[in-house]
């Protein structure tokens, strides 16, 4: 059973502080990709969860060794998004989902150099409507430098080998993550939370 507000290592139940979420194992730290999911209160993602009717209207994508750095996309187009900066939208809290993948060096410095890749490309990329109708209707036609947030991060996923995907990358939802095969879910409470984490003593039971 998940800690509402605090960080679990769902193998042992350890309790993790978001500076802990890397232990270092025989001297070498461990590598993880990470897929964080996000409920925001703005008119647009209301009106994607009402039709898609998904829990969740955002998802991104970090790695080890970034600060907790998370990429994405959004109406604007490509973003960088700093949690630890950012922890709340207009002053309202916003609930979230951590989930991560360990990963071995190589496939975690493919991810690394995907992503410095996209950084440098960026201004070449769109968020795209289209491809969010196709991902509606299972139309199998990835459009070039064109995305929404959750085909973005299965891209990624999908490019390192990091999961199995049991469909096609343009097909996923924000809310497809919360049973992807392979995800381990290590958070699940408000954002600001995530980033400042309640004293153990004040936590309760989700």
């Amino acid at each position: 059973m998940l800690f509402d507000g605090t960080i679990l290592d769902m193998l042992n139940g350890r309790q993790y502080r978001l500076d802990e979420l890397e232990p270092i194992v025989d001297g070498d730290p461990q590598r993880y990709i990470y897929v964080m999911l996000l409920k925001y209160p703005d008119r647009f993602s209301k009106t994607f969860r009402f039709f898609s009717r998904n829990k969740y209207s955002h998802a991104s994508i970090g790695i080890s060794d970034s600060d907790f750095t998370f990429y994405s996309y959004v109406l604007k187009g490509f973003r960088i998004e700093f949690p630890r900066k950012h922890p709340t939208f207009k002053t309202q809290e916003i609930p979230c989902e951590l989930y991560r993948i360990e990963v071995t060096e190589e496939k975690y410095q493919v991810a690394k150099a995907v992503l410095e890749d996209h950084v440098k490309h960026s201004h070449n990329c769109r968020f795209s409507y289209l491809a969010l109708l196709f991902c509606y209707m299972r139309i199998k036609l990835p459009l070039k430098d064109r995305y929404f947030c959750s085909v973005f991060v299965t891209e990624i996923l999908d490019k390192v080998k990091a999961v199995p995907l049991k469909k096609h990358y343009t097909f996923y939802l924000p809310d497809d993550f919360l049973t992807m095969e392979g995800l381990e879910h290590v958070y699940s409470g408000h954002l600001s939370q995530l980033v400042n984490p309640p004293t153990p003593s004040k936590l309760s039971f989700a």
